[in-house]
C-alpha cells in the first residue's frame, strides 16, 4: 500500500502540481481502496452526542489516539450508554476527513471489553432506575386475595400462556381472564409489552396483571430489560406480577413489579387461590363456628338455669319494695313538714328582728318632721324678742325717720328668715340623704333582696340547719331550698369539699 501511494504521488508530481484538496482526496481514495475494516481496542474519551444524534469520541491507548464517529444509524443499535473512560472494542474503517485533513475512525459496531454489551446495558439501566426510586418497596402494592379478573400480557400461542391458563382455571374455574397478546422477543417487543400494560389499565376490568414469557437466553429475555417496559409497570394503577424466564433469570421488570414470580406457572399459582382449598377451609371454619355457637349456647343455658334457681318470685319483691316505698314516703313527708315548720319559725324570728326598710324610712321622716317643728319654734322664739324690741324702739323713735329704720330692720329680718329657711332645707335634705343611704344599706343586707338576686337558702332536712359547709352534708341527704318565690326539695348525689 505504501508503495502504491508513493507511486501515485510521484506520478502526479511529474504530471502537475496538486492543491491541498486534491492531495487529501488522493489519500482518502487510496485508504478506501487499500484499507479495510478493523477491530480496534481503546479507551473512550471526549465523547459527545451531536444534535444529529451522531456520537463523536476519541479512541486512545497509552501512546496514541484517533478521532472517531459513530453515525446515528449505527448508534441506535447500541445496548449500553457510552461513557468516558470505558474500554471498548470498535469495528470500523479508517478514512480521511477532507475538511480537516485528519484521520478518523468511522465506527460501525461497539462492545465493552471484558463485559457483554447487554450485561453492561442491564447494569446501567438498573442503577439509573434504582436511583429514581422505581424499585422502592414503598411503591409496591399487595395483590387482591381473590381477583375477579386477571390480565395476561404475553405472546399469543406460546407455551407460557397455555401453562398459565391451565393452572388458573384448574385452581379457580370461575376466574375471568383478559389476554392482551404482545411480542415478547425481538425488535419492537418492549414497546408492545408497554402498550399492552397501558391497554389493560385503560380497560380497567383486570384487578392484577401477569406480564411474562418462558425461558431463554439474555437476548431472548431482553424486552423485559427495556426502560419502556419498566416505566409502564411503574405507572400501572393495577398491581403487576413479573413472570419472566426461569427461577435463575432476573430482569429489570422483576425489580419494578409489585411481585416477582420465578416462572409463568408459579405466577398463575400465586395470583389466585385454589377454589377447592377455599371451600374446604370454609367448611372447616363453618364447623368450628357452629361448635363454638353450640358451646356458647349451652353455657348461657346453664347460667340461665342457675339464675332461675336463685331468683325469687318477682311479685314478692315488688310487694316488699312498695311497702318500703310507702314507709319512706311517710318519713319523708314528716321530715318535710317538720323542716317547713322550723324554717317558717326561723323566718318569723328573723322578720321580727329585722325591721322593714319602709318602717325605717317612716321613722326617719317622723324624726325629720320633729326637727322641723323644733326649728320653727326656735325661729319663733328668736324673732319674738326682736319684734318686741322693734316695737319698743318704734315708740321711742316716733319722731325720727321710723320708716327707714323699720325698712332696714325688715330687710335684716327677711334676710335672717331666708337664711334660716335655707339652712332648714339643707338640714332636711342632708337628713333625707342619710335616710336614703341607710335604707339602701339595709335593703342590700336584707335576706329577701339577696334571694331576689338568684341566691337561695339551703338547709339540711335531717337537722333543719342552714348549710354553709359541703362537708356537713352526706350523699343521699335531703335538702330544702328557699328561693325568692317558693321552695324546692332536692337530694344530694355527690359533693365536693
Amino acid at each position: 500500500m505504501a508503495g502504491q501511494l508513493e507511486l501515485n504521488l510521484q506520478a502526479a508530481a511529474r504530471r502537475i502540481a496538486l492543491n491541498v484538496t486534491q492531495l487529501v482526496r488522493i489519500v482518502r481514495e487510496t485508504l478506501e481502496v487499500h484499507l479495510g475494516e478493523y477491530w480496534v481496542v481503546g479507551e473512550i474519551s471526549n465523547s459527545r452526542i451531536a444534535p444529529s444524534n451522531h456520537l463523536y469520541f476519541t479512541l486512545k491507548d497509552a501512546r496514541s489516539s484517533i478521532n472517531a464517529v459513530m453515525f446515528a444509524s449505527s448508534r441506535r443499535r447500541l445496548r449500553f450508554r457510552v461513557d468516558d473512560g470505558m474500554e471498548v472494542i470498535v469495528r470500523g474503517r479508517v478514512n480521511l476527513y477532507e475538511a480537516r485533513g485528519t484521520l478518523q475512525l468511522y465506527a460501525e459496531e461497539m462492545e465493552p471489553r471484558g463485559l457483554g454489551a447487554l450485561q453492561l446495558a442491564y447494569d446501567q439501566l438498573k442503577q439509573r432506575l434504582g436511583r429514581e426510586g422505581l424499585f422502592d418497596a414503598a411503591h409496591k402494592r399487595a395483590l387482591p386475595m381473590l381477583p375477579r379478573a386477571v390480565g395476561i400480557v404475553t405472546a399469543l400461542g406460546g407455551a407460557a400462556l397455555r401453562d398459565m391458563l391451565r393452572v388458573l382455571f384448574d385452581r379457580y374455574p370461575n376466574l375471568h381472564v383478559l389476554i392482551r397478546p404482545a411480542l415478547v422477543q425481538g425488535a419492537g417487543a418492549a414497546l408492545e409489552i408497554a402498550n399492552a400494560i397501558d391497554d389493560l389499565n385503560r380497560d380497567g376490568r383486570a384487578e392484577m396483571i401477569i406480564a411474562g414469557r418462558g425461558g431463554g437466553s439474555l437476548e431472548d429475555l431482553w424486552a423485559f430489560n427495556e426502560e419502556a417496559v419498566a416505566r409502564a409497570i411503574y405507572r400501572s394503577a393495577i398491581p403487576v406480577v413479573s413472570a419472566v424466564g426461569h427461577e435463575i433469570d432476573y430482569t429489570i421488570a422483576d425489580f419494578v413489579a409489585d411481585l416477582r414470580a420465578p416462572t409463568p406457572t408459579a405466577a398463575a399459582q400465586m395470583v389466585v387461590p385454589d377454589k377447592a382449598d377455599l371451600l374446604r377451609r370454609l367448611e372447616e371454619i363453618g364447623a368450628t363456628l357452629a361448635g363454638a355457637m353450640r358451646s356458647a349456647t349451652s353455657g348461657h343455658r346453664r347460667q340461665l338455669q342457675h339464675l332461675e334457681v336463685r331468683l325469687r318470685d318477682p311479685r314478692t319483691l315488688l310487694r316488699q319494695a312498695r311497702q318500703r316505698l310507702d314507709e319512706a314516703s311517710e318519713e319523708l313527708n314528716a321530715a318535710m313538714r317538720a323542716r317547713v315548720d322550723d324554717t317558717r319559725r326561723r323566718w318569723d324570728e328573723l322578720l321580727v328582728r329585722l325591721r322593714s326598710p319602709l318602717a325605717l324610712a317612716r321613722e326617719q321622716r317622723l324624726i325629720t318632721s320633729r326637727l322641723a317643728l323644733r326649728l320653727a319654734q326656735s325661729m319663733g322664739a328668736r324673732t319674738a324678742p326682736m319684734r318686741r324690741t322693734v316695737e319698743r324702739f318704734g315708740a321711742r323713735m316716733a319722731e325720727a325717720n321710723l320708716r327707714a329704720i323699720v325698712a332696714t330692720k325688715r330687710v335684716r329680718l327677711e334676710t335672717a328668715r331666708v337664711q334660716l329657711e335655707a339652712a332648714l332645707e339643707m338640714a332636711l335634705e342632708r337628713r333625707q340623704m342619710q335616710l336614703g343611704a341607710a335604707a339602701q344599706r339595709l335593703d342590700a343586707v336584707s335576706p329577701l333582696r339577696v334571694l331576689e338576686r338568684g341566691y337561695a337558702v339551703v338547709v339540711n332536712a335531717r337537722d333543719g340547719r342552714a348549710i354553709v359547709d359541703a362537708g356537713s352534708v352526706d350523699v343521699g341527704d335531703e335538702l330544702g331550698i328557699r328561693l325568692n318565690r317558693g321552695r324546692l326539695v332536692a337530694r344530694t348525689t355527690a359533693r365536693e369539699t
